[in-house]
């Protein structure tokens, strides 16, 4: 077993990926707050491969990422998300004439709530304070 998540490789095998996710669940008893916080003790690299995985879920990374569950009406929508479609960008909610869109980041290995116009990313926040950051910035910037 993984112990105390010693998976110190920066890539794992998707095979070893999979039996963590599936320790994690276990020891989490599916509560997607608890599965976070477990999350969040793995070195970055591994939980950052769980939460850009098929093994969890957009609404699981949010809450890994930002360490709260958003309201409903995002949960329920990233609830039925697969963490791959971080990697393209996940509208939540249309601010303004604008969208905020929940990503991950390859180059800067992070997550993020970006401001997208509809052709260009105008403005990314990430942070604990990241979706708070960019509704504003929306509100201010894309009236």
């Amino acid at each position: 077993m993984y112990g105390k998540y010693s998976c110190q490789m920066p890539l794992m095998p998707e095979f070893e990926l999979s039996a963590l996710a599936d320790e994690l669940y276990e020891q989490s008893d599916d509560d997607d707050f608890r599965l976070a916080e477990l999350m969040r003790e793995l070195p970055k690299e591994t939980g950052d491969a769980l939460c850009t995985s098929n093994l969890t879920n957009a609404l699981q990374a949010f809450m890994y990422a930002f360490g709260y569950e958003p309201k409903i009406d995002i949960s329920d929508l990233l609830l039925l998300q697969p963490s791959t479609m971080l990697l393209r960008g996940i509208v939540i909610e249309k601010v303004e004439l604008a969208e905020l869109v929940f990503g991950y980041d390859r180059e800067k290995k992070l997550f993020l709530i970006g401001v997208f116009d509809g052709e260009k990313m105008l403005a990314a926040f990430s942070g604990d304070k990241a979706y708070e950051a960019a509704k504003k910035w929306a509100r201010e910037n894309c009236a």
